[in-house]
């Protein structure tokens, strides 16, 4: 029996080393031959699923008009006089023990107004409640989900009652808080855009800010809200006079983005960075796919209607609640004349 001889120095292919799947050049090998076809795909099934299968997305809020005016009508003019009808009796829609505050000092409370020194009694003992009950306790005293439409539009409804509200928080600020015998010097107060719409403002007030948490006039942090709705709050805007729904919080719930780099760092540097940018590229052209297709959905849909949310923060003349007191005591010598218009 003859047996085959190679010559010398040369491999049969019984004899090949076996392929390396872990060395660089075998990465760079795959990676070309499946991500042409898999990025491909990935555009093929979302223009599929934008053409034939769009998604139904939820109807956002409408716009709501919170300009002062809007709600209590213009301001009398010249020698006339205002004369606002009583305020209804206060009548809470659940026990006196769910309240924020006692019954009595959040019937003292009015809408679509500055500070009043008649509130701070209320806008105090809310305080003292969130800090008596704690975290623990104000996320078991099953707080209802609500939007700015409900809060703005029914506040008398929502007045003292555990509210829950989800959002980007844009400002966060430290101020100073009025005298009092509670221990209260300063808190926080910060405008949240909510979750759904509209992009109209809502006001918070809180004791305490989660460690490590942005703060400033340029913000953007989302934030989950749970705790005690007190009033619609009036406010100068940069246009004009607004008013917005104030929810009081012991403290908000934050959720940071999570970071795009391990702590041990990148590993490969080579391959890690090609896939990146494959990657990267890929999800461009599938964005831009699907922002053209949302556009021209949007146009067959009509135009949206305009937002107050950068007229109410742009300029905003953010002041403490011991400045809105000094402002109502100032205005109180004027109002004689024409009327008590709070």
């Amino acid at each position: 029996m003859n047996a085959r001889r190679d010559p010398p120095g040369r491999l049969t292919s019984r004899g090949a080393a076996p392929r390396n799947y872990l060395a660089p050049g075998e990465h760079r090998r795959l990676f070309w031959r499946v991500m042409p076809l898999a990025a491909a795909l990935v555009l093929l099934l979302g223009w599929v699923e934008n053409t034939w299968f769009p998604r139904v997305r939820p109807r956002p809020e409408p716009q709501a008009d919170t300009k002062l005016d809007a709600l209590r009508g213009p301001m009398p003019e010249g020698d006339a006089v205002l004369i606002e009808r009583d305020e209804q009796p206060f009548e809470p829609t659940v026990p006196a023990a769910e309240l924020s505050a006692p019954a009595p000092a959040l019937a003292q409370v009015r809408d679509a107004t500055f500070f009043r020194d008649e509130e701070i009694d209320a806008w105090l003992q809310t305080f003292i409640t969130l800090e008596s009950s704690g975290r623990d306790g104000l996320r078991r005293g099953r707080p209802r989900d609500v939007s700015f439409s409900e809060l703005f539009g029914q506040p008398r409804t929502f007045r003292g009652r555990l509210v829950r509200m989800q959002g980007k928080l844009h400002r966060l600020e430290r101020l100073r808080a009025p005298t009092n015998d509670y221990g209260i010097d300063d808190y926080w107060q910060g405008w949240l855009e909510p979750s759904g719409g509209p992009p109209s403002p809502v006001v918070l007030h809180c004791l305490h800010v989660p460690e490590g948490m942005p703060h400033g006039m340029d913000i953007a942090e989302d934030v989950e809200l749970t705790g005690y709705f007190l009033k619609n709050y009036a406010y100068v805007a940069r246009d004009t006079i607004r008013v917005a729904p104030l929810i009081m919080v012991l403290e908000p719930t934050w959720k940071p983005l999570p970071s795009a780099v391990p702590e041990g760092g990148l590993h490969g540097a080579v391959s890690l960075g090609t896939v990146a940018a494959a990657t990267l590229a890929t999800a461009l052209a599938a964005v831009a796919i699907g922002g053209i297709m949302s556009r021209r959905r949007a146009a067959r849909r009509g135009s949206v209607g305009p937002a107050d949310l950068d007229a109410a923060l742009a300029g905003a003349d953010i002041c403490t609640v011991e400045e809105s007191l000094r402002r109502v005591a100032a205005s109180l010598p004027d109002s004689h004349s024409r009327g008590d218009v709070s």
